[in-house]
């Protein structure tokens, strides 16, 4: 008995060797298999859909125009558009400190699209593209400040008739100062379109209260904003601000007969007020949908060749404010994959909240703060945790 046990023992204690082998290699594999998240920022694509109703130009007549030959063509006018776009990161870089602050560096590639469908009942439709590629940069110190540049090149042209195609850039440069969670401000300078001109605008923003809880955020010239979570899901907004562009325009309808342009530039402006809801479904999805008032409403042409020298503010020969009307407003935002836990760090929720505010392609949209979790007054005891809130906890440690 003893001689063979001494010939199996071998055998035995080879196969348990074996086995431990195996398993330790098994369980090295699976860890090595497990990747961590580099990117704050996922890709992201959007869309958003915006309209307001028919109406007649003769109504604004005692607002301004200085070209009634011209208005008597455009008679009635009807604005939509449609806008796509779409952010992700390229490169994110974090740097661990001695006092174990974490600043980032986030390297975003950004495009964008406008088919703006401006219809006058007295010419012939025209669909009009701007579309755009960039790139942005912000730097998070990890404490207070944040470092913000975006630069948008975009091109404009008329997809209806045969038109010329510019080359035009909108930008921002800003700094922002995160005081705590419940205060911030943000100075800068930036150039825009958005006003349905080419303007160099000084900007300057506050915000008061949590991004993740109630806030009213003060953000000139973009918009002026009241911010309130409707549990874990919705969050609900009241807010105000300017909307519009300028856009390549055939001039096949002889708009403007002095130097025989085959192209002029249509500009837009309004100020819109309406309430708007969020719905985050999870941190993939997010929809939204607004209506409210237009206020301030403005519609000017200007002559390619007469402003082909100017850099700053154009120079129209037709412009006309346009009766108050209604509008409507949604859109939907798709994030792809995982990004690193930002389990209330709320200098990186001023970070997404300043990405959000500087939309891509200068058409102040907002794709909304989906990826910044609203805070519930309601909190569950440590026993009733459940897995998902526990894992949610250990990745947030994950930044530091």
């Amino acid at each position: 008995m003893r001689k063979q046990a001494l010939i199996y023992m071998p055998k035995y204690g080879l196969l348990w060797l074996l086995l431990v082998a195996f398993s330790s290699f098994a369980q090295t594999d699976s860890i090595k298999k497990i990747k961590t998240p580099k990117h704050y920022f996922t890709p992201t694509i959007f869309t958003d859909y915006y309209a307001n109703p028919s109406i007649n130009l003769d109504d604004g007549l005692r607002k301004s125009t200085n070209n009634p030959t011209v208005r008597n063509k455009l008679k009635n006018y009807q604005y939509n558009q449609f806008v796509g776009g779409f952010y992700f990161p390229i490169a994110t870089k974090d740097f661990h400190h001695a006092d174990g602050s974490i600043s980032n560096l986030h390297l975003l590639g950004t495009g964008n699209y406008m088919m703006g469908m401006p219809n006058f009942s007295g010419i012939t439709n025209h669909t009009l593209l701007k579309a755009s590629v960039g790139l942005r940069s912000i730097y998070n110190t990890g404490k207070k400040l944040i470092w913000f540049l975006d630069i948008t090149p975009f091109m404009s042209t008329d997809l209806s008739a045969n038109c010329y195609t510019s080359y035009r850039w909108a930008g921002a440069f800003l700094v922002d100062y995160m005081v705590s969670p419940y205060f911030s401000f943000r100075v800068g300078v930036m150039r825009s379109f958005m006003y349905g001109n080419r303007y160099h605008l000084p900007y300057v923003g506050l915000r008061f209260g949590r991004l993740d809880k109630t806030y009213l955020s003060i953000q000139f010239p973009r918009n002026i904003t009241i911010s309130v979570p409707a549990g874990k899901y919705l969050r609900l907004s009241a807010y105000i601000k300017p909307m519009g562009g300028v856009f390549n325009m055939a001039n096949n309808d002889g708009l403007y007969t002095k130097n025989n342009d085959k192209t002029i530039l249509y500009g837009r402006y309004e100020l819109i007020t309406g309430l708007r809801v969020d719905a985050t479904f999870n941190q993939h999805i997010s929809i939204f949908a607004s209506a409210g008032f237009t206020g301030i409403r403005s519609v000017s042409l200007y002559s390619t060749s007469e402003n082909q020298d100017n850099q700053f503010v154009l120079n129209n020969f037709y412009n006309q404010q346009v009766p108050r009307g209604a509008f409507i407003n949604a859109g939907f935002t798709i994030r792809i994959g995982r990004a690193k836990s930002i389990y209330n760090n709320y200098s990186i929720y001023e970070t997404f909240n300043l990405n959000t505010t500087i939309d891509t392609g200068d058409n102040n949209t907002n794709t909304g703060d989906g990826n910044i979790p609203n805070q519930t007054k309601t909190s569950k005891p440590v026993n009733n945790l459940k897995i998902k809130d526990v894992q949610d906890l250990i990745e947030a440690q994950d930044m530091y």
